[in-house]
């Protein structure tokens, strides 16, 4: 009977709080938590938005970044479809769905480096791709990509045989046991992703010469209601603001600059498919926004 007092008590006490921030007008910010203890690949992309939003106080005035429990992919965005309260905001690449029932903003958060796409692939298997010099050779392989992950449709349309999991974790063990060839991963992903598991599953091996590109603007949605459109403003406001006076590219050297050297992307061979799924909203006129490899200093 305690334990049941004790957690009616704990929900009262946080609905009593959300009420309370709602009365302050503290702007909540509610993101997808990490998938699992191993994953961080989106502390970048939240410290983008933390800056942007503490650019933005002496105008817009207090605010609150608060993790979700984890969500998939789908889940997320059914959340701000439905504008649940849930989650208030998401980092997801574009969509011709999302553009019409989401509120976007149309800054790539990594630049779209994570559209510069290297393989994690078998040690054993290095030697398989030396004899690459196409995209056609190129399908001859398979991809593993996580179920509902936009990617699986832009690599299908594109003609290139795609496996899918339903874990992030467990399609790098998929990988070790031969479920697929390539694991498909962004150039920003990659390096932590491998360190952290080249002891458990020592058959692991970044493949060395070869880029795999197709442009994928990640975005921060919100939901399509008024305070989602105050949400974005102010995200939107903050982060241009940075893009103006150098912020941004600092906190994409911090985290990126390490991995862009370490995969010689410069170097490497790049091998271009396009993306069927970009609407003509896509900035790709302003060209502080993209990352290249040839040009980056």
């Amino acid at each position: 009977m305690g334990t049941r007092r004790s957690a009616v008590l704990a929900i009262l006490l946080l609905i009593a709080s959300a009420a309370e921030s709602y009365a302050r007008g503290v702007m909540t910010y509610i993101y997808d938590a990490p998938e699992s203890s191993l994953d961080v690949r989106y502390l970048y992309h939240w410290e983008i938005l933390r800056t942007a939003l503490e650019r933005t106080t002496p105008k817009w005035g207090a605010y609150r970044m608060v993790p979700s429990g984890f969500m998939t992919e789908r889940r997320q965005a059914f959340e701000l479809k439905s504008a649940t309260g849930k989650l208030t905001v998401m980092y997801l690449s574009t969509t011709p769905d999302f553009e019409k029932s989401l509120i976007p903003i149309r800054i790539p958060v990594d630049k779209n480096l994570g559209g510069y796409c290297v393989f994690l692939i078998r040690a054993d298997d290095q030697r398989r791709f030396a004899s690459v010099r196409s995209i056609d050779d190129l399908r001859r392989f398979s991809y593993g990509l996580g179920l509902g992950w936009i990617d699986v449709d832009i690599l299908k349309t594109n003609g290139f045989k795609v496996v899918t999991g339903s874990s992030y974790d467990g399609l790098f063990e998929m990988l070790v046991n031969r479920r697929f060839d390539i694991f498909l991963r962004a150039a920003t992903e990659v390096l932590d992703e491998y360190g952290q598991r080249k002891k458990a599953l020592p058959a692991l091996h970044i493949e060395g010469n070869i880029i795999f590109y197709y442009p994928l603007p990640m975005y921060f949605w919100f939901p399509k209601t008024n305070e989602g459109r105050r949400l974005a403003a102010r995200a939107e406001e903050g982060m241009r603001m940075m893009i103006a006076d150098g912020t941004y590219d600092r906190i994409f050297d911090k985290y990126q600059r390490h991995k862009i050297e370490q995969l010689h992307l410069k170097e490497r061979r790049v091998f271009r498919i396009n993306n069927p799924f970009l609407g003509p909203e896509t900035p790709f006129n302003d060209k502080r926004l993209w990352f290249d490899p040839k040009t980056y200093k």
